[in-house]
């Protein structure tokens, strides 16, 4: 028989599909030709039959337990408020779902970071989270011709316009994508803050202090490197994180990334062959190249056996450096070590970020209303 005809497609389920991030997925899902979707998973009801019957979805539920009776998919793809990712992950993890993923941040609480990773690993499911390999042109193909040692041995990072709006939610992607592009884990930071924007508050009864913000300071990673996170300023950046090697600099920035081998006055831009691929499209999400190679990666991972780029414990490491960020900031900018002793400290993220617009409202983050089918 044919290898290609006797393929068998990846199961996957997606939960939170009907949602405004989720329905990405789900329409990236349903129109790969190596995915069958056994389910879509979801409480808005209305919106859930709407979007099922756009995609072809035969089987709908409403809660992961009722899925998981039935049986176990390959895959699953969790675009839930961040308050429930514990829950729904450790499920997957627990019936034996080979592939899950996530949507950042990782949790609110350091503990419960843990706990996701920790349940993954006990279970041996490979946990991804969120798309910091993806989130620039050609970020993947940049990461692997830093990795093949075209810039040498690292001497330098940088986030050249800091953490502007939020740390645990958009930061986290940059956070994520340093320490992918490095290879190395952070051992301390000095940290700043500035003030969080009016919608970022703390869930009533926790300090203020819990809630998202701007921050900047210095990283210092485990291969004797220090990052500099520049203060935000108004225009921004276009480079998101640059790394400094003994043989050139490399900028992951739009509208594509910047290459130059050598220092001073020898320095030389230089163009890999990938350049010559046409830029993906990672500005319009409804042509869906960001998220067909999201789900992409994620197959991948079921076939090789390894943690997705873009990992659960990436994005545990960037909540745990946000934290500190803070911790350092409240505590005159003092150098606070990692890891941090305390499993229980926690920084939320924007109301819509953790509950979700059918609890926040969908105008809270600045959309319209809820989501429509694409």
């Amino acid at each position: 028989m044919d290898s290609v005809m006797s393929k068998r497609k990846y199961r996957v389920a997606i939960v939170g599909g009907a949602g405004t991030w989720g329905r990405y997925y789900l329409r990236a899902y349903a129109e790969h030709p190596d995915c069958e979707i056994v389910a879509l998973v979801d409480r808005a009801k209305e919106r859930r039959e709407e979007f099922a019957e756009r995609h072809g979805v035969e089987t709908v539920f409403d809660s992961l337990d009722e899925l998981l009776a039935r049986e176990v998919p390959d895959i699953v793809s969790i675009i839930l408020p961040v308050a429930h990712n514990f829950e729904t992950v450790a499920a997957c993890a627990k019936a034996g779902v080979r592939v899950v993923s996530c949507e950042k941040p990782i949790a609110a609480e350091l503990a419960e970071a843990d706990a996701i990773v920790q349940v993954c690993r006990e279970h041996g499911t490979l946990l991804g989270c969120s798309q910091a390999a993806w989130c620039g042109p050609y970020t993947r193909q940049t990461i692997e011709w830093v990795h093949a040692g075209n810039i040498g041995r690292l001497t330098a990072a940088a986030i050249p316009n800091g953490l502007p709006l939020e740390m645990s939610g958009g930061g986290c992607v940059q956070l994520a994508t340093l320490r992918i592009l490095t290879e190395m884990e952070v051992e301390w930071v000095e940290g700043w803050t500035l003030p969080s924007e009016p919608s970022y508050v703390a869930p009533p009864g926790r300090p203020q202090i819990e809630a998202d913000c701007p921050a900047y300071g210095q990283l210092g990673l485990s291969g004797g490197i220090v990052c500099e996170m520049l203060k935000p300023r108004a225009g921004g950046s276009p480079c998101s994180v640059s790394v400094k090697g003994e043989k050139g600099t490399v900028w992951i920035s739009h509208p594509q990334p910047v290459f130059v081998l050598g220092h001073g006055a020898e320095s030389t831009p230089v163009f890999p062959e990938f350049l010559d691929e046409p830029i993906p499209d990672n500005t319009s999400i409804k042509k869906m190249n960001y998220f067909v190679t999201t789900i992409e990666r994620l197959m991948s991972s079921f076939d090789t056996g390894e943690e997705p780029l873009s990992s659960g414990h990436d994005f545990h490491q960037s909540l745990e450096i946000a934290i500190a960020l803070k911790l350092s900031a409240a505590d005159g900018h003092k150098r606070v070590s990692l890891p941090l002793d305390d499993r229980s400290l926690r920084l939320y993220p924007h109301p819509y970020r953790f509950n979700g617009g059918d609890v926040a409202g969908w105008k809270s983050i600045g959309y319209k209303g809820p989501p429509e089918v694409i």
